[in-house]
């Protein structure tokens, strides 16, 4: 018997809320309270009570943050108008949740500025706003409103030929100019039209990112601001058509060809073409049933002129491609990329004949069930996977790479995170490995506690990490199972901001220095420099660090001792750039000599020619540009790397989502890889050429014959990255903070050996550590990734190949690239090889710059996205089902919050809009999300407290979906990526049960 909530009768809240005693918080004091359940019986829980003043404003917050259950409070104080002032940063005081006065509140800090404040202007604008602390207090980031004058700014337009014109400048006053300024003076200008529309932005006092729209207030022409001197439309501007219904048809991307798409009268993109596929006469097509959800994704050979809607239906056997799928007509030649199935509609399809699921009695409706994928090596990967009621993946079975068969069972926590995964995967030779996986909470706080981690490939071998944070929810420190106290524990620290100040463990120390230290002092968040020992040096080392009025890294002053002032130089890198943040020079010393001194030339933002002044150093494991083998880079339609004579690469061939296949070396060499259609690595195999054979620069060459090839090494990514496999055996188990080496114990069986890592603030791997403690790895890096070559042979530079930012870093015929998943980072350069894909989020800048040229404050998981090397949990909640007698239930999940009303008047109430469906499971009630009306803004919920979560991951593998929570991969349409610029439209699917218009892709792949 079905169990679909949606089954369930609707019953009135008030007779389903469970009976509860709550206590006052205060008895003077307006206040709502809300406690979220840990547990099924409610004896854990989260408690946060925001107290309001007479006026409705919030005032005082408490939230349960700290491990041991204690409290942290934070005070917002408002001036004579209403306008919030101050805000204090959280402070813990104890483990009660009860109200404190703002006098008390405002008392607990050592420093008396522990607030940001805020001043307005007669139109309540902000003009300034101040960062917490005294060091702070008299650096205030401002704001100031004007207009813009005669001849500042640019009036560009769009003719009726769709080209670009430009009519002088904007009549001085007719635009509204917003002046930003940091701490440090740094500005930002912004000017906007009537309209609202953003028509420039000036960064750093010359660099003008201008926004172009035609008469319908559609964006046409974004014009960068090395534009502005090239004036090098095709090479560095982005460029937007639209349809009579105001539809994306065409856009081109600097230094790219153009990519068109094709709708069908219900508003879906049914075709798209790149500028590598219109070379070669393919489109990608999308096929969808009549929920709207995408069914099959592959390439054609031919575009029908056809735009009515087809609805695919699904047969038992047969259709396309052998998906069952029904297809429209005139698609010409065809190849499966991914089809999807929905509601357990893969059990007639032969591909899944073999990945058979647990039967259950939960409804499967509107849940994406089955995958089909394609590899690049023509292999089909299949996929099924059934969920819960609360749509978490339970059960999955799929064919990896290889034919080998993965399954997976996870189980959930009441507050619906992971609890327990086990994966088991046949690898080949004897029997089936085996991962498990456990997860602990915290009881007070639910943050992670414990994990545990068991490998067994004929022996069991596990271990377990713990985890730690402070009063205000700060990860403190991480506990590994070493059978030592050497290395067991890696703690952390914190400023007033809660600013990472130090990462320490026993060999090991990172001192991060804002506004004190032995640099220049940065108020607006730039790392002044860094100091670190490790286990290869007596003495401490670093760097001071300078940026530009953009903020860009100029240069890494290398030092030693407390003051950096001793070996100056050693290891120093400097750089400066054009106006889109191409790197036009850069220097680079090793061991004290200059190692790199490069002139670099472009066409828009993609380089030319290197100018290489110094010699080569030839120092074994050192990363240098090489002057020997010359200068010359060629990149295709798509803007991709394709030669590179620095490294000697011959020609790199892509697949149609512009992940390398093949890349030829001219020493003969070559490396090749297998992709899925979804972009995924899962194997990568480096075939070395019997010395004397060459290959010609720039001209795609034969394939090697069996009769060239010296040797031949091949690693398979398994699990999504977590499992490799090294020429058919198991090879690393990737944990979050380190990893399980096997080692061959014989024929059928392997042992395992545990590693860590020890880390610096952006993940980068500096030391590996084994069970015992003992340094096994030291790696020190140039601020752009190169790692140094000064390391002892003891420490074993090639020992593991994760390191900089927890990345893959491949050497292999003089590749030295980093691998991060949508691209590769070549440090040498400090530049990706391929176009970001969300190269429309950072408009103003190269679509190759590394990390916004600040790669000490930024990290980028997975090459698209520019990200702040820490992040944070919030204790949010989701939605509000209903009031009933003066009580809230507010649901996340399963898990529920009781929401309560304090003493005195709550101004505007709430009404119930939406009641919600109910069931009931052991005297359990689970509700579904509901809205609540209010009916004054002084009511809405306040931000909670955000307590930093200094992530351990290094390598970041992407998980197999098993044991995942509401999949969604097969659902999105690859290759087609979307920054901040017009979108394609994507038509929503009708998914009530997931929220799939949640997870619908919106221009960001999810793998």
């Amino acid at each position: 018997m079905s169990t679909n909530i949606r089954d369930k009768a609707i019953i009135s809240f008030a007779s389903a809320l469970v009976s509860l005693s709550v206590f006052a918080q205060s008895t003077d004091q307006n206040y709502l309270m809300e406690k979220t359940m840990l547990d099924a019986n409610g004896i854990n829980m989260i408690t946060s009570v925001q107290y309001y003043n007479g006026l409705g404003y919030p005032t005082v917050s408490a939230v349960t943050t700290g491990d041991n259950g204690f409290t942290s409070y934070s005070l917002v104080t408002y001036d004579g108008l209403g306008r919030e002032a101050c805000k204090y940063v959280p402070v813990s005081k104890d483990n009660s949740i009860l109200y404190k006065a703002p006098g008390t509140i405002a008392n607990s800090y050592s420093d008396n500025t522990s607030y940001s404040k805020t001043l307005y202007d007669a139109l309540d604008r902000p003009i300034s706003v101040t960062t917490p602390g005294a060091t702070f207090a008299n650096r205030p980031s401002t704001i100031a409103y004007s207009a813009n004058a005669a001849n500042e700014v640019i009036c560009y337009g769009v003719s009726s030929s769709n080209s670009l014109t430009q009519n002088g400048y904007y009549p001085a006053n007719s635009l509204t100019k917003e002046t930003t300024t940091d701490p440090d003076g740094k500005k930002v200008e912004t000017f906007k039209d009537l309209l609202g529309n953003t028509v420039m932005q000036r960064t750093g006092g010359s660099l003008c990112t201008y926004y172009v729209y035609d008469n319908l207030n559609l964006l046409r022409f974004v014009l960068p601001p090395k534009y502005q001197t090239d004036k090098n439309l095709a090479a560095t501007c982005y460029e937007y058509h639209y349809d009579k219904r105001g539809r994306i048809i065409y856009k081109k991307l600097p230094g790219s060809g153009s990519v068109e798409y094709w709708y069908d009268n219900a508003d879906r993109m049914i075709f798209m073409q790149d500028a590598e596929m219109h070379s070669v006469g393919k489109y990608r097509f999308y096929i969808y049933d009549k929920f709207n959800h995408l069914v099959v994704q592959g390439l054609c050979s031919s575009l029908p002129s056809s735009t009515a809607v087809f609805n695919a239906t699904l047969g038992t056997s047969g259709g396309l491609l052998g998906t069952g799928y029904s297809s429209p007509s005139g698609l010409g030649t065809v190849e499966l990329e991914i089809a999807n199935y929905y509601d357990g509609s893969q059990s007639g399809n032969s591909r899944f004949s073999n990945l058979t699921l647990p039967n259950t009695s939960v409804s499967q409706k509107g849940l994406l069930t089955g995958v089909v994928t394609a590899a690049t090596n023509g292999e089909l990967l299949v996929q099924a996977m059934q969920y819960d009621i609360k749509g978490n993946v339970i059960n999955s079975k799929a064919k990896d790479i290889g034919g080998r068969i993965v399954s997976n069972t996870s189980s959930y926590s009441f507050t619906n995170q992971l609890a327990q995964s086990t994966t088991t995967i046949g690898v080949g030779y004897g029997g089936n490995m085996t991962v498990t996986e456990s997860i602990g909470y915290n009881n007070h706080n639910n943050q992670k506690a414990s994990n545990a981690i068991t490998v067994n490939h004929g022996t069991a071998k596990s271990a377990t990490t713990t985890y730690t944070h402070d009063n205000l929810g700060r990860l403190s420190n991480v506990a590994r199972p070493t059978s030592s106290s050497t290395n067991r524990d890696v703690s952390y620290t914190y400023d007033l901001r809660s600013w990472l100040t130090g990462i320490t463990t026993s060999t090991f120390i990172e001192e991060l220095f804002y506004t004190n230290g032995p640099g220049t002092a940065y108020y607006n968040g730039n790392i002044s420099s860094i100091r670190w020992k490790d286990n290869s040096q007596s003495a401490k080392r670093g760097y001071k660090f300078t940026y530009d009025t953009a903020n860009r890294l100029t240069s890494g002053a290398y030092g030693e001792g407390d003051a950096l002032g001793s070996n100056t130089g050693r290891y120093s890198e400097s750089m400066s750039y054009d106006a889109n943040g191409n790197i036009t020079s850069l220097t680079r010393y090793g061991k004290g000599t200059l190692m790199d001194n490069l002139t670099i030339s472009y066409t828009g933002n993609q380089p030319t020619s290197v100018s290489e002044s110094a010699s080569d150093n030839n120092t074994s494991g050192s990363f240098e540009y090489k002057k020997a083998n010359g200068s010359g880079y060629i990149f295709n339609a798509n803007g991709a790397l394709v030669a590179d004579k620095s490294r000697g690469i011959a020609y790199i061939t892509y697949d149609f989502n512009n992940n390398p296949k093949q890349i030829y070396f001219t020493n003969g060499s070559v490396t090749k890889y297998v992709y899925s259609a979804s972009g995924q690595k899962l194997r990568a195999v480096h075939y070395t050429a019997k010395p004397n054979f060459s290959r010609t620069w720039g001209e795609k060459p034969a394939e090697l014959t069996v009769a060239q090839i010296l040797l031949a090494d091949s690693t398979d990514y398994l699990l999504g990255g977590s499992l490799t496999m090294k020429n058919g055996k198991v090879n690393k188990y990737l944990f979050e903070g380190g990893y399980a080496q096997a080692s061959v114990a014989n024929s059928t069986t392997d042992n395992f050996a545990f590693y860590y890592y020890n880390q610096d603030h952006l993940g980068n791997i500096r030391e590996v550590v084994n069970a015992s403690g003992s340094v096994q790895q030291v790696t020190n890096y140039y601020p752009f990734g190169a790692p140094y070559a000064d390391i002892p042979a003891a420490t074993n530079p090639d020992f593991q190949p994760y390191k900089y930012n927890g990345k893959e870093l491949d050497k292999m015929h003089g590749l030295n690239t980093y691998d991060y998943g949508a691209r590769q980072h070549d440090p040498i350069l400090a530049r990706w090889d391929r176009i970001d894909p969300l190269c429309e989020k950072y408009y103003s800048v190269s679509p190759y710059v590394y990390c916004m040229n600040n790669p000490v404050r930024f990290i980028d998981p997975d090459g698209r996205e520019v990200k702040q090397p820490k992040g944070g949990k919030s204790f949010k909640t989701i939605g509000i089902l209903g009031m009933a007698g003066g009580t809230l239930m507010v649901i996340a999940g399963t898990s529920y919050s009781i929401v309560t009303y304090g003493t005195g008047t709550l101004a505007g109430g709430g009404q119930l809009i939406s009641a919600g469906y109910a069931t009931f499971n052991a005297g359990l009630a689970t509700y579904g999300v509901g809205v609540a009306l209010d009916a004054h803004e002084s009511i809405k919920k306040p931000d909670s407290i955000k307590p930093s979560d200094i992530s351990q991951k290094a390598h970041t593998p992407k998980k197999q979906s098993t044991g995942s929570k509401n999949k969604t991969e097969g659902r999105h349409m690859h290759g087609q990526t979307h920054g901040g610029g017009p979108k394609p439209n994507f038509k929503p699917q009708n998914n009530k049960r997931k929220k799939a218009d949640e997870h619908r892709n919106k221009g960001k792949v999810i793998n």
